[in-house]
């Protein structure tokens, strides 16, 4: 005990003094993961209006491809069933060329008579010959303007935002490492992109009882190896030296778990595609920790001579050589 003590009394926070990791320093039981494995917080915010912390834009631009298609489509058959039903409701005397003897075809005259108008085509072959039904054909072509414009603009901000498609290790590992032993990951970009001075900031999170009894959660910015390289054609194994100065020192696996260690990652770097900054975060919990093992390489060179990266195997490992 009275090691573990001295051992707390000699952890380096290398946090600049005036900064802050921005998570609350509160600790309470049972409480998940803070960063979720795609880069978002795990988290809800509760803003009291009625769509909640949803901006229609924003949402178009962050939301998954799925969801976004799904969105577009469902709108847009949608608006022209509503607009369909209203042309079919209003008669088929207030247009001219409404084919059909039946009322399912007359309806479905009607319905791509919307589409066309939703759309501005305009083949012709409809056409309203009432001032009631050329409003409301009016009013239909105005959201279409409107709506396609919307979806324009979130298509052009989803293909011009720089994103970055950083793969992660699935689990960060005690490797041996010297003398003694270090704290692991990997990670490797997934793009063709050329990613260019990437830096490394990691931070561990524990949870610690004070002499009152009272849990609060503590924060260590920790000495890493590399911090930055110049180039990131292949993969990175991201290393903290377990020294003195780290609150892993002297804790085993199961200390650690108890500790309730969340390791924060933010990756910073260059994008020569887009000449942007892009970042990356990602956090680790203790059921992902692995103790005793070390990665494997997952690129090679083959036999024409040229050097082959293997994206499905970042984050493979072995035992470690004991």
């Amino acid at each position: 005990m009275d090691k573990n003590k001295s051992v707390l009394r000699r952890i380096i926070d290398r946090t600049r003094p005036g900064e802050d990791i921005g998570l609350d320093h509160g600790s309470q039981q049972g409480r998940q993961r803070t960063i979720n494995a795609d880069g978002s917080y795990n988290m809800e915010r509760i803003t009291g209006r009625l769509l909640g912390n949803i901006y229609l834009y924003h949402w178009l631009i962050t939301t998954s491809w799925t969801k976004y298609w799904l969105s577009i489509v469902s709108f847009y058959l949608v608006d022209n069933i509503v607009f369909g039903f209203l042309y079919y409701y209003m008669g088929a005397e207030n247009f001219n060329g409404v084919l059909g003897s039946s009322e399912i075809d007359k309806f479905f005259s009607c319905f791509f008579f919307s589409c066309q108008t939703f759309t501005t085509v305009g083949y012709g072959s409809i056409a309203p010959i009432t001032k009631s039904a050329s409003v409301v054909a009016a009013l239909e072509a105005f959201l279409g303007l409107m709506m396609f414009a919307v979806a324009t603009g979130s298509l052009y901000g989803r293909f011009s935002k720089p994103i970055s498609r950083i793969k992660y290790s699935g689990n960060i590992i005690i490797a041996p490492f010297k003398e003694g032993s270090a704290m692991q990951f990997m990670v490797a970009n997934e793009l063709n992109s050329t990613l260019m001075e990437m830096e490394a900031r990691v931070n561990i999170s524990w949870s610690e009882t004070d002499a009152n009894g009272k849990s609060t959660r503590k924060f260590q910015q920790v000495k890493l190896e590399i911090d930055k390289i110049a180039m990131f054609p292949t993969s990175w194994i991201v290393n903290h030296p377990i020294d003195e100065e780290s609150v892993l020192y002297g804790k085993s696996l199961q200390e650690i778990k108890e500790m309730e260690t969340e390791v924060f990652v933010l990756l910073k770097g260059f994008d020569d595609v887009f000449s942007q900054t892009i970042y990356s975060r990602q956090s680790y919990t203790t059921e992902q920790f692995v103790w005793g093992v070390k990665f494997l390489r997952p690129f090679h060179v083959n036999q024409a001579g040229r050097l082959i990266m293997d994206i499905t195997k970042v984050g493979q490992f072995e035992p470690a050589a004991s």
